[in-house]
């Protein structure tokens, strides 16, 4: 959570143009805002395998990936600092997000 509100302010307008940005170039994915700093993906879902990826702003504005999947027998948490901030272009942080993606 982000408890300074000029920054909060700041954040959530850079997460609502990369929402927007996402939705044109993952039109097939559920995109989810959660509070004023994060986006989570949803891919696919069934009963025994539940993988939840996040963009995610730390409380110092810096954006980060995060991926956890929970299956029957085995658990896995992957994160990575995207190392750009509230102040690169909503399409950096995108492109950035992008190429996690592909990998």
């Amino acid at each position: 959570m982000i408890f300074d509100t000029k920054l909060r302010a700041e954040v959530k307008l850079q997460r609502d143009a990369i929402h927007g940005l996402l939705k044109h170039h993952l039109p097939k994915c559920e995109l989810t805002l959660i509070g004023d700093s994060e986006i989570q993906l949803t891919w696919s879902c069934n009963t025994s395998n539940i993988r939840e990826t996040l963009l995610t702003c730390s409380t110092y504005g810096d954006w980060q990936f995060e991926e956890h999947q929970w299956e029957s027998f085995d658990n896995y948490h992957y994160s990575t600092d995207l190392k750009l901030d509230y102040t690169s272009p909503a399409n950096e942080v995108v492109n950035a997000l992008m190429k996690l993606i592909a990998n």
